[in-house]
């Protein structure tokens, strides 16, 4: 009965290239289906994108303004008792540290 093999031999070869075909055509599929999918979402994202970068762009001055007088006033209490900004610094550094170091691993 090795001609019964022989018969089981091509289909299953016939089955594979089939499957292979079909799993190509599905990739294809898939990637135009991402790429239009991707094109939907930059048309969906980008007048967000320009609101917040006008918006940025309107507000920069404020929190710029806001920033130097927290920064004058911690120059001021500095002066007043160098010990807590110091002791700040270090507190920052270690936080960084810590945030940073996190990454490597």
């Amino acid at each position: 009965m090795a001609w019964l093999d022989r018969i089981d031999e091509r289909q299953a070869r016939r089955l594979a290239r089939t499957i292979q075909t079909s799993a190509l055509d599905a990739r294809h599929l898939a990637e135009d289906r991402v790429s239009q999918l991707a094109g939907q979402a930059r048309a969906v994202a980008e007048p967000a994108i320009h609101q917040l970068a006008d918006y940025a762009r309107h507000e920069a001055p404020v929190l710029a303004k806001a920033a130097a007088k927290q920064a004058t006033r911690l120059g001021r209490a500095a002066q007043a008792d160098p010990i807590t900004a110091v002791v700040g610094a270090v507190g920052v550094a270690l936080l960084a540290s810590l945030v940073f170091g996190r990454r490597r691993t």
